[in-house]
């Protein structure tokens, strides 16, 4: 199914309107989409802006996000670890801590890097060493809203791709298909999308000469010896083609083929899982009049009316590193060096998504694959236990949420659930009714009669446990799981 573009709005910059306010509704989907959501005083915030300059200054502010520092252990080959070997899975697990600390503290690039990752995947167990991590981590941190041809380029040449999809084995004794494969169906161009098997096999060709590695742990350098050094026909041009031949030959071959296959990916990811063909051209020609520039193409994204249409609103189900991240800024949860990151990890790869280890090479697939019978229980569980957590450790961060929501010390229970139902929810319950369960939920076991008086108010003791009641309940509502 295709979206249709006169329902759904266009490219052209979203201007607020009667139809379609600036609000913060449009807020929090902005924040979802674009990162991991937002709390109460980033929304207020915000509404004191316009979406242009938002957008603007998000996707700024991921560009200019830093660049981790080289750490110490950068130069060590296997042999500098063989009198305490220990030392490789701390330097890994220490590594893996700080992206995800990256991630939750710069969230837009964040977001991006994740992207990214599960689109050029390289599994961790298959090259395990520090060093080879930083690289590759290096290469997603500087180039997620860079240049997607250097991208390409730089991440084929990575000695954690090398070895994942087997280059340090293709020489010109015996080449290795697979990265050549993976390079044309995963990606750049897209499965049997203007490529055939020949063109794999000259192009594996091609890539040969990548196999040098004196000692595990050093990068993989490039040996003229294994390359072969004879004619080639790529995409039907004839040539003792390389390394850097390829990705001009592909790169000027076949611009309409990468730019639509790459553009419907980002598409699916951070707008509507079903693709609006007509939209997605137009993105593509702007990545390609921009040299292959990706922050071009989420600005002009991100500030469309068609970003903001109604009807791309709670389509996308949340992943579990959407679904930790979300809670915890929305409910302001300050996480903590150490203890609770490392969690994290813990509990999104329960749910199926851990850093490093994406399913297979063609990534996790996103959206429905998340909420099988067994995980949407666990996510269920553990949701709830964090939610618990969060009243244990923050007493009073429940009922503050309720007065920042209603924006007074309210007497009215049915008031306070629906603003907290429309602040976690990415669109509104279909029913009066519904609300209703809800508020009967919020009320808990207090009497009646201490509503009906007007006696009962956000000022209550009760109140963090009627909060903390409420939003578990909300977390088992179906639309929770969207965003």
């Amino acid at each position: 199914m295709e979206n249709n573009t006169c329902q759904t709005g266009s490219l052209q910059l979203y201007r607020p309107s009667n139809d379609m306010p600036w609000n913060e509704h449009r807020i929090k989907h902005l924040y979802k989409r674009i990162g991991f959501g937002a709390g109460t005083e980033q929304i207020k915030k915000a509404l004191a802006s316009d979406p242009q300059s938002l957008v603007n200054q998000l996707i700024q502010g991921a560009i200019a996000a830093p660049i981790f520092e080289a750490p110490e252990w950068l130069p060590l080959n296997f042999l500098d670890y063989k009198e305490d070997e220990d030392r490789i899975n701390e330097n890994i697990s220490g590594w893996m801590h700080k992206w995800l600390g990256d991630m939750v503290e710069h969230n837009v690039r964040g977001k991006l890097i994740l992207f990214w990752h599960n689109h050029f995947v390289a599994q961790l167990e298959t090259y395990y060493f520090p060093s080879y991590l930083y690289d590759y981590h290096r290469i997603l941190q500087t180039t997620a809203l860079g240049n997607f041809r250097d991208f390409v380029y730089d991440m084929g040449k990575s000695t954690a791709m090398l070895l994942f999809l087997n280059g340090a084995e293709n020489t010109k004794y015996e080449p290795n298909e697979n990265y050549a494969r993976e390079l044309y169906e995963l990606f750049t161009l897209g499965r049997d999308n203007g490529y055939t098997q020949e063109d794999i096999e000259e192009t594996a060709r091609a890539l040969t000469g990548w196999n040098n590695m004196p000692n595990w742990g050093e990068a993989i350098q490039y040996s003229e010896d294994t390359f072969d050094n004879e004619q080639k026909t790529i995409f039907g041009l004839k040539g003792n083609w390389g390394y850097d031949e390829v990705h001009e030959i592909l790169f000027t071959r076949r611009k309409e083929e990468i730019s639509n296959f790459i553009c419907e990916k980002i598409y699916k990811a951070y707008v509507n899982p079903e693709p609006d063909t007509a939209i997605i051209a137009q993105l593509a020609e702007i990545f390609v009049e921009n040299n292959w520039e990706i922050a071009p193409v989420l600005r002009q994204l991100f500030r469309s009316e068609h970003f903001f249409s109604e009807a791309n609103m709670g389509v996308i189900i949340k992943s579990p590193y959407d679904l930790f991240l979300n809670y915890f800024n929305e409910v302001d949860y300050q996480l903590t060096e150490g203890e609770e990151v490392g969690a994290i990890h813990y509990f999104t790869g329960m749910l199926g998504q851990e850093l490093g280890l994406p399913v297979d090479v063609a990534g996790w697939q996103g959206n429905r694959t998340w909420i099988d019978t067994a995980r949407l229980t666990g996510r269920w569980r553990i949701l709830s236990w964090k939610v618990y957590d969060t009243m244990e450790k923050f007493p009073t961060r429940f009922s503050d949420l309720a007065l920042e929501l209603t924006g007074e010390n309210t007497n009215d229970p049915a008031l306070v659930t629906q603003k907290v139902i429309d602040y976690f929810l990415p669109v509104a319950l279909h029913t009066p009714e519904l609300y209703e369960k809800a508020t009967t939920i919020f009320k808990a076991d207090i009497p009646q009669n201490y509503f009906d008086s007007g006696e009962w108010n956000l000022n209550w003791d009760s109140v963090p446990w009627q909060m903390t009641s409420l939003i578990q309940y909300i977390i088992r509502i179906p639309e929770y799981q969207l965003m």
